[in-house]
């Protein structure tokens, strides 16, 4: 019975907020053509930059000038930038 609900639910989303979904998978997009790149992004919690490692369904990774990982939710990137 959840995974009636969950498909239900998902079938919802699907039709009534296509464009939610459509920005969320243009940015993954534009995301993945900027591995290996510096970049500069905004969130909400301030702009963080660094070298682009990882694109994964939901998050980047990162690698910051002090070379920490730092992972950013992709639902929370505002603004992307090319630094390179």
């Amino acid at each position: 019975m959840v995974r009636v609900w969950y498909a239900l639910k998902n079938l919802f989303l699907l039709f009534w907020f296509p464009r939610c979904w459509k920005k969320a998978r243009a940015k993954r997009e534009l995301l993945r053509g900027l591995i290996g790149k510096q970049i500069e992004i905004s969130t909400p919690f301030g702009f963080l930059a660094g070298e682009l490692v990882v694109v994964g369904k939901d998050y980047i990774e990162l690698l910051d000038e002090m070379g920490a990982d730092v992972f950013v939710r992709i639902a929370k990137i505002e603004t992307i930038r090319s630094l390179s």
